[in-house]
């Protein structure tokens, strides 16, 4: 008896012991040393042999707040120059250590350690370095009121090795790769985070709870560094490329080079300035384009690294999109519109060519972010040529426009912040100017249990017109952010004349809608579950202008990751009331009544450490009137027969049957004609990965995307928004849509911060009417039409103020 109630009293003191220690914040200091270690990860260095390690790591998932599997100790020392990191990450079992290759910041099935280090201790940005068993590094910046930026990139120094009882990390960071305050005593944040692949186990120095809100704030304190200047941060990377082309209007081979550089400047402790003069973004991959019949455009992710890298603070109030800035000329089509008889357009780039793009961004030590965003295009030319003179002329397809973007974002208590920010284009020979400014604010209160959410902009054209064309829109959310049980209830306002589109990205305007969601997640493992998120939502959706019902739904949705590391979910959709679509008519004023709908998706992924993997996705939509349903399916697997080479093919498959949709309508728009129309989409996408190294690579993209389009009745559109049979229009042609897509890429980082690239991008468009239906005949046709092609070899080579001040 007195042996049990010993034990308990152990047991319960271990408990409550843990408990406080995830309460608390940890804090560890950093030793000043004189003599750096070599950065080998052998960890013998004299300077290693008396700082006192960090350990005691707890797990983040799968069973958050537990104690890690395997001990991990991790010492800090620092000089005049860097900060240095050694870690010993022990394991029983080192031969199982998953140590899969990847590019360079590219995530796999590996293990992986990690730091991020937030120099301000504000809680609100970190910088994240991470290595994986093979020493393939991954940096990032992690923000806490948004996503990690994965494009940001240091240069900094790692070594790994895989020993008899775990494996080993040593790093440099230099201060030059961090941006901290300039004051004698420091105290920064710091985390600490190791991935056991095997186990699907993530643990952290200091505790996550990940019922709480934020990551970065669950911080703990590095201390002891003193007397450290930030240095002076000057860095040069020129490059140089040339480029051998030809393309689906000229079959003859063109070769020509390009030169720049790009440049970046510490202004002080806080902002930098990125500069690029004469960018060369021709190495970014394919888009994957598809084909489009509805009224809206089509979103592509931003590709290039230079927009893609620090620019978190221009995602403020969803006022900008950067694909406008270099993108396809405003009037890339007038010249096809604008051709006399015997006339042929031999030329007609797609894309406007950038002079130069300049970025400032950066936070003070007392809270204030900048950032400030500037780029310039040239007048972009169309080539039309005679057929029988031989005579060329050109068109102009946008004039010489600026784009400008500014930003500041103030932190304020509670990790809340409050920003305000402005775009601004200026195409002066057409004397068009477009000018949107926005804010956007967050407020948590001191638990960070809930928060108020709103933003809003207004919008300002100037169209060869002495007054601008005003509209605006607002967003207001109210929320509860931490614990299993959470709610969302926002309601979003845009003008019948709001148009941000000239810098950002719109897909609709004139509306107003309300929508509310409950959410229960579970995380700490349960029966055969791991963890599991679920929520219900209710939306509901009127014109702004007439104030007139447009839309409804209920949605629920559900997602599970089980012990095997399996994962499924699920999604059923309900449109409870016919939807009263004012868009898909293309004429103001007029609508389309949709019927009642139901949705359901599911989608599976099996463990992804294993090296063959599975995904698959299902979807099922059943719209209440003229026998429509569509269908689809997502295949995707993979296979890694080994820790180098991966192989990946998706196939997707969508067929809607007896869709609905606009056709076309008279020159007065009085008469507004429909289809319904069968339209199948195939995609597949052939990927393959090889890594000979941790700096050197090699990846083959293949896509094929073909969209058949057969129109089976015509209808005119009634005042009503209901249907009418129309026997007599004579119809528009049926469509055989295909984009195919060849990138392969070789690319060696031969020093810090310079590589050397080798691209082969390769692609061909066809639209015709005719139909093939059988996809390998259309497939042959396919590749048996005119393509373009580009090959090109840029070398970049960096270039460090420091490095050249240290050899004087």
């Amino acid at each position: 008896m007195k042996k049990l109630f010993v034990l308990t009293l152990i047991i319960l003191f271990t408990n409550l012991s843990l408990l406080f220690a995830q309460d608390s914040i940890k804090k560890i200091n950093a030793v000043r040393i004189i003599n750096p270690p070599k950065i080998d990860a052998v960890l013998d260095d004299e300077c290693w042999k008396n700082v006192i390690p960090a350990k005691d790591f707890i797990q983040l998932r799968p069973y958050n707040g537990d104690k890690a599997s395997h001990p991990t100790e991790v010492k800090i020392a620092y000089d005049d120059k860097a900060i240095y990191i050694a870690a010993m990450l022990y394991d029983s079992y080192p031969d199982s250590i998953m140590k899969q290759y990847t590019p360079r910041d590219g995530f796999g099935s590996t293990d992986m350690f990690g730091v991020y280090i937030d120099p301000f201790n504000n809680g609100i940005n970190a910088f994240g370095f991470f290595v994986t068993p093979v020493n393939v590094q991954i940096d990032m910046k992690g923000q806490e009121n948004g996503p990690e930026d994965e494009n940001w990139d240091a240069v900094w120094k790692s070594e790994t090795q895989i020993v008899d009882s775990g494996w080993i990390v040593e790093y440099k960071i230099p201060y030059s790769a961090l941006r901290f305050p300039k004051k004698d005593i420091q105290k920064w944040g710091l985390n600490i985070f190791r991935n056991i692949e095997r186990y699907g186990e993530n643990s952290t120095w200091n505790f996550i709870d990940r019922e709480k809100q934020g990551w970065i704030t669950q911080q703990g304190e590095l201390n002891g560094i003193e007397n450290v200047s930030p240095p002076l941060r000057l860095s040069i990377t020129p490059y140089i490329s040339t480029y051998v082309e030809n393309n689906a209007e000229n079959s003859s081979w063109t070769n020509f080079y390009r030169g720049g550089l790009d440049l970046k400047y510490g202004i002080n402790q806080s902002y930098t300035l990125d500069m690029m003069l004469v960018p060369d973004f021709g190495q970014v991959q394919s888009d994957e384009v598809i084909l489009n019949l509805s009224p809206y455009e089509i979103f592509y992710d931003e590709k290039r690294q230079f927009f893609t890298e620090s620019t978190e603070l221009f995602e403020r109030a969803n006022i900008f999109y950067s694909r406008r800035i270099g993108g396809r000329p405003d009037n890339f089509w007038d010249p096809y519109d604008n051709l006399e008889e015997n006339e042929d357009v031999v030329k007609n780039p797609a894309i406007t060519q950038l002079i130069n793009t300049t970025k400032v961004t950066g936070r003070s030590p007392k809270g204030l972010a900048v950032g400030f965003l500037n780029g310039m295009t040239i007048n972009t030319y169309a080539t039309i040529r005679d057929s029988v003179t031989n005579i060329e002329r050109k068109e102009l397809t946008q004039p010489f426009t600026n784009y400008n973007v500014l930003v500041f974002d103030k932190n304020l208590k509670n990790n809340s912040y409050a920003s305000i920010i402005n775009t601004n284009l200026s195409r002066f020979e057409d004397e068009y100017y477009a000018n949107v400014t926005g804010t956007e604010l967050s407020l948590f209160n001191k638990k960070k249990t809930y928060q108020v959410f709103a933003k809003g902009a207004l919008s300002q054209i100037w169209d060869n017109v002495p007054n601008p064309e005003l509209g605006f829109y607002s967003h207001l959310n109210f929320s509860k952010t931490s614990g299993q049980f959470r709610f969302s209830l926002n309601n979003r306002i845009e003008s019948d004349t709001y148009n941000p589109n000239d810098m950002g990205f719109q897909r609709r305007n004139n509306e107003i809608s309300s929508r509310l969601r409950f959410s229960y997640n579970i995380f700490k493992p349960f029966w055969r579950l791991l963890s599991m998120y679920n929520n219900i939502s209710f939306g509901y959706s009127q014109l702004y202008k007439p104030k007139v019902y447009t839309s409804s739904f209920i949605s629920l949705n559900s997602f599970m990751r089980f012990k095997n590391q399996y994962s499924w979910g699920f999604y059923l959709g309900l449109d409870p009331y016919e939807t009263h679509d004012y868009f898909e008519p293309r004429v103001d004023g007029r609508f389309y009544i949709e019927p009642i709908s139901q949705r359901l998706y599911t989608w599976m992924s099996t463990d992804d450490r294993k090296k063959l993997m599975l995904d698959i996705e299902l979807g099922l939509s059943f719209p209440n009137s003229y026998n429509q349903k569509s269908y689809e399916i997502n295949l995707e697997p993979s296979f890694r027969p080994n820790d180098r080479l991966l192989l990946s093919f998706e196939t997707n498959f969508e067929n809607s049957i007896n869709d609905i949709g606009y056709v076309d309508n008279t020159e007065m728009a009085d008469t507004i004609y429909f289809g319904r129309r069968n339209r199948v989409d195939i995609e597949n996408t052939i990927e393959t990965r090889y890594i000979f190294n941790e700096n050197m690579s090699l990846n083959l993209k293949l896509r094929h995307y073909w969209s058949t389009v057969k129109y089976n009745q015509y209808y005119t559109l009634n005042m009503d928004g209901t249907l009418t049979d129309e026997n007599e229009f004579r119809g528009t042609d049926d469509i055989n849509f295909n984009y195919f897509t060849i990138d392969l890429g070789f690319r060696w980082i031969f020093a810090p911060g310079s590589e050397l690239s080798l691209v082969w991008k390769n692609s061909i468009f066809t639209y015709t009417d005719e139909i093939v239906e059988n996809y390998f005949n259309n497939l042959q046709k396919t590749l048996d039409s005119p393509q373009t092609n580009s090959i090109s070899l840029r070398i970049l080579y960096y270039i460090d103020y420091l490095y050249f001040k240290k050899k004087s």
